[in-house]
């Protein structure tokens, strides 16, 4: 089969336009059958070329890519449970249309740190200040795809979310974003990067909620600026059965939903 190979592909096609134009100048009678080989010849050696030339090479394969954000996610929950914190992250929209990640203390969200200090202490409350991993991949989506997040206009930030998980970054076959009461549900079929949730779950379930990997957090991150207000990961599931990522992303000031992965 051909399909995976675009070299073996192309080297058939280049192959049968030699034999055809071959074939014409060897009977060379010079009729209508001679001027379909010839037609067909050039046409296959055409195809191989383009084939050839617009080949852009293997792709990476996903198994790998889900891996490469693992440790990374992981070794930033460590440092943060040695700290002492048990709280969930914080996704706080700048007014500069960034996003900084604030992990507290304890659940209670603390007032938004102002500086560039990673620890944050004060009468609020304690915290971990830090970018969030998502940053680099939500800078390349403004500058290579032009996004713009739909402000405080929810039925728009819900077809974002969609369009970014299924037709730019391609990493589920179909991707669900609904609101259920304050809550975002984003569920994602066929994830492309379920190995990575897989491993970072396995060191443990509350590295999906306390940090967050590049994914979870890109969710947090478009929500946030859509929403126009501090969003937490408040929950996340897999299925293997299905290949199904589910995420809940909860606005600050809504009530828990009861679902808690770190337990």
């Amino acid at each position: 089969m051909t399909g995976n190979n675009p070299f073996l592909g192309a080297f058939l096609l280049i192959l049968a336009a030699v034999s055809l134009l071959a074939l014409a100048g060897a009977t060379g009678r010079g009729d209508i059958t001679t001027a379909t080989l010839v037609l067909a010849g050039a046409g296959c050696f055409i195809a191989g070329v383009f084939l050839l030339a617009l080949h852009k090479g293997e792709p990476i394969d996903p198994e790998i890519t889900a891996l490469l954000p693992v440790q990374g996610t992981v070794s930033i929950a460590t440092l943060c449970a040695d700290l002492g914190i048990q709280g969930n992250a914080w996704f706080v929209p700048e007014a500069d249309g960034t996003v900084v990640e604030v992990i507290p203390v304890t659940s209670t969200f603390p007032v938004t740190p102002r500086g560039d200090y990673s620890y944050v202490t004060g009468e609020s409350g304690c915290a971990v200040r830090i970018v969030p991993a998502c940053a680099p991949l939500l800078a390349h989506l403004r500058e290579k795809h032009a996004l713009e997040v739909p402000e405080r206009e929810y039925e728009g930030l819900l077809a974002c979310v969609t369009e970014v998980c299924d037709d730019i970054l391609e990493i589920a076959g179909k991707t669900k974003a609904v609101q259920d009461g304050a809550n975002i549900v984003v569920t994602l079929n066929a994830y492309r990067l379920l190995p990575g949730c897989r491993a970072v779950r396995e060191a443990s379930p509350k590295c999906c909620t306390m940090v967050g990997c590049p994914i979870c957090s890109l969710l947090a991150a478009i929500t946030a600026i859509g929403a126009g207000q501090p969003m937490t990961i408040e929950h996340t599931a897999i299925d293997e059965t299905t290949k199904t990522l589910r995420v809940i992303l909860r606005p600050a000031g809504a009530e828990r939903s009861g679902s808690d992965n770190s337990h």
